[in-house]
C-alpha cells in the first residue's frame, strides 16, 4: 500500500473515524457513523472513500509518519543509547497519551481485518519501529553501555510491549488518571535493570 495524497475532506472523514474510535469505540466505526457524524449521506462518504478499511488505511498511514517521526525525534536529543530509549519511551508514551491510544486500537482492528494489504503496512510501521530500538540496543551494547548477551531483537519487542501494555490499561481504565504520571519511571526502571550492564 503506498502513501498517497489525501483531500481536505478526507482528512476531516479520517479525524472524525479517530474521534468515533476513541468516543464510542472501533465496532461502532461505520461509513454510516462516519456520515451521521459528518452530516453526510452515505453516498456523499462514498464518493471520498470506497470503504471503512480505505478509511483505516488514511488511519495507518498517518501512524507510520507521526510515530515513526516521534521516535526519531525523541532518540536524536541524545547521544547515550539509554538516553535515547528513555527519550523515546515518553515520546511515545505522550503521543499515545494525545491520541487517546488510538494507534494501538487500529492495530488490534487490523488484525481482526482480512485485508493482507492493511496488515502488511501495519506489521512493516512495527518492524521499522523495532528497528529503531533494535538499534539503538545494538550502539549501547557496542560502547559497553549495556549488556553483552543482550538479545536485541527480544528487548526491542520487550520495549514496544511495555509501552503497549501502559496504553492498553490506561484505555482500559477510560483513560481515568493522565498516564504519563502513572507507572512510568517504575516500568521503564524494570527495563533499564534488564539491559544495563
Amino acid at each position: 500500500m503506498k502513501s498517497r495524497k489525501y483531500s481536505t475532506r478526507q482528512r476531516e472523514i479520517a479525524e472524525c473515524a479517530r474521534r468515533i474510535i476513541v468516543t464510542k469505540g472501533i465496532e461502532r466505526l461505520t461509513i454510516r457513523e462516519i456520515a451521521k457524524d459528518l452530516n453526510l449521506t452515505d453516498g456523499a462518504l462514498y464518493r471520498h472513500f470506497k470503504s471503512k478499511n480505505e478509511i483505516i488505511g488514511l488511519l495507518i498511514e498517518d501512524i507510520e509518519n507521526t510515530l515513526l517521526n516521534t521516535i526519531e525525534k525523541a532518540a536524536k536529543k541524545a547521544n547515550n543509547p539509554l538516553v535515547k530509549l528513555m527519550n523515546i519511551f515518553l515520546s511515545h508514551i505522550s503521543y499515545a497519551e494525545q491520541r487517546k491510544g488510538v494507534t494501538f486500537i487500529v492495530i488490534n482492528e487490523t488484525l481482526s481485518l482480512q485485508d493482507k494489504l492493511l496488515r502488511n503496512k501495519m506489521s512493516d510501521i512495527i518492524q521499522k519501529y523495532l528497528k529503531k530500538i533494535e538499534e539503538i540496543l545494538i550502539d549501547g551494547v557496542l560502547s559497553e553501555k549495556f549488556r553483552k548477551n543482550i538479545d536485541t531483537a527480544s528487548a526491542s519487542i520487550a520495549f514496544f510491549g511495555m509501552v503497549q501494555s501502559l496504553v492498553t490499561i490506561w484505555a482500559l481504565s477510560g483513560y481515568k488518571y493522565s498516564l504519563r504520571e502513572k507507572h512510568i519511571q517504575n516500568c521503564f526502571e524494570i527495563y533499564k535493570k534488564g539491559i544495563v550492564s
